[in-house]
Parts: structure tokens; C-alpha cells; sequence
């Protein structure tokens, strides 16, 4: 199992958002700089945005 794999199922097994593993999941994606702007109402879409642009589900 990759990194990239371990993450999404470890997000979607805990059913919240885990900030290590979020931010860990954007870098990943070359969403740093989206990461470090996303604030309370951002937070979820780059999440989303970096799966996404990775091909898991989260």
C-alpha cells in the first residue's frame, strides 16, 4: 500500500478531517500554497482539490 493510499484510508476510516494528514495529502499534490491559505471555510475544497488531483476518495 502507498503513503498516498494509507492517508485516504485513514481519513475516511476516522470520519474527520486529521490536519497532519490533510496537510500531508495536499503537499503531496503540489497544493502546499493552497493549504497554507485554506481557512475554516477553504479547508475542505483544497482537500478535496489535492485528492482529487491525486485520484482518491476522502
Amino acid at each position: 500500500m502507498t503513503r498516498l493510499e494509507e492517508i485516504a484510508k485513514e481519513l475516511n476510516a476516522s470520519g474527520e478531517w486529521i490536519p497532519e494528514l490533510c496537510e500531508e495529502l495536499c503537499i503531496m499534490a503540489g497544493m502546499d500554497e493552497e493549504w497554507k491559505q485554506a481557512d475554516g471555510e477553504t479547508f475542505e475544497s483544497v482537500v478535496y482539490a489535492a485528492a482529487g488531483k491525486l485520484g482518491v476518495e476522502v
